[in-house]
């Protein structure tokens, strides 16, 4: 077991070249697309770079790690846009049949005027998360909050926005 340090993009670039592969799989295993999976390694080993101080026996599992993590990630992503869409769907298609003057972009309308009644960290996270469809993982670190706070706030905002909108819909 080495302990030594020694430079870590150096230390990184030999664990990339052992054990991305390994990454990889772990990604494809649950039918991550190819493209997609190789951007994620790239991501694990990114992350890596950014650690101040790394020793190769920490490293390996380290990676292992933050690919699971990012593979959690990935999937509640997908599988809370999934549910959004379906329950957006079903309740549109629903609300359609009796409220024909309601239209998309009455909806839209009453969407950015809930938007801009939310404070400006909750709007932020609902665009994020809405709009440029980041994961939760990517909103933690591109506003530097937890992610039970982006949680949070999505599950908040995402309910305000429901129930103007149905507000809006049943007049």
């Amino acid at each position: 077991m080495e302990t030594s340090k020694i430079n870590n993009s150096q230390l990184v670039g030999k664990i990339y070249a052992e054990t991305s592969k390994v990454l990889f799989l772990i990604f494809r295993q649950v039918g991550i697309e190819e493209e997609i999976c190789h951007d994620m390694v790239q991501d694990v080993f990114v992350r890596l770079l950014g650690i101040d101080v790394l020793y190769e026996a920490q490293v390996k599992g380290l990676a292992v790690k933050i690919a699971y993590n990012m593979r959690i990630d990935y999937l509640r992503h997908n599988y809370y846009v999934r549910e959004s869409q379906k329950n957006h769907y079903d309740y549109y298609l629903e609300k359609q049949t009796s409220h024909q003057d309601v239209d998309t972009k009455d909806i839209e309308r009453v969407e950015m005027a809930v938007i801009r009644n939310m404070s400006e960290l909750d709007a932020k996270v609902y665009s994020l998360f809405r709009f440029e469809e980041k994961t939760t993982q990517e909103i933690c670190e591109t506003l530097s909050i937890g992610r039970r706070a982006v949680e949070s706030r999505l599950y908040r905002t995402r309910k305000m926005v429901r129930t103007t909108l149905q507000k809006a819909i049943n007049g």
